[in-house]
């Protein structure tokens, strides 16, 4: 039987140290990006005010008086924000019995549909189940 030959460049590689500036570091959000308003826009006076009033507990917020009724949001620094925004603007849609918003951000426009609504006996047999279903 017949043995491989051994390959002499394999024996020779070693991984160098690479030099601290060709390091790939962690990515940075620009701190441009950080300083992003959010805008949402609401059809009339009421849906505004009333998302303010949603809007207090977790976001700087005001209304932008030049451009109709646009509530400005102040998002912290990182992006854990993301989530608790979409949640606002669900519960600000239900309640203000709106279909859909226009959020502006970054330079970007997004349209955030209202969540679809439950009928009363789909809504009363989930509850059924969650107080049927062990959760632990």
């Amino acid at each position: 039987m017949a043995v491989a030959p051994v390959v002499p460049f394999l024996t020779r590689l070693r991984k160098r140290p690479v030099p601290r500036w060709a390091r790939p570091s962690e990515p940075t959000v620009p701190s441009s990006e950080r300083a992003h308003a959010i805008e949402v826009v609401a059809p009339d006076e009421y849906c505004t005010a009333l998302l303010v009033e949603y809007a207090a507990p977790y976001f700087p917020a005001k209304i932008v008086s030049d451009s109709g009724w646009v509530v400005r949001l102040q998002p912290p620094a990182g992006g854990a924000w993301v989530l608790e925004l979409l949640s606002l603007v669900d519960r600000w849609l239900e309640a203000a019995r709106l279909p859909c918003a226009k959020v502006l951000y970054g330079g970007r426009s997004y349209l955030i549909r209202a969540p679809i609504d439950v009928t009363p006996y789909a809504a009363a047999e989930s509850r059924s189940l969650t107080d049927v279903v062990p959760t632990g």
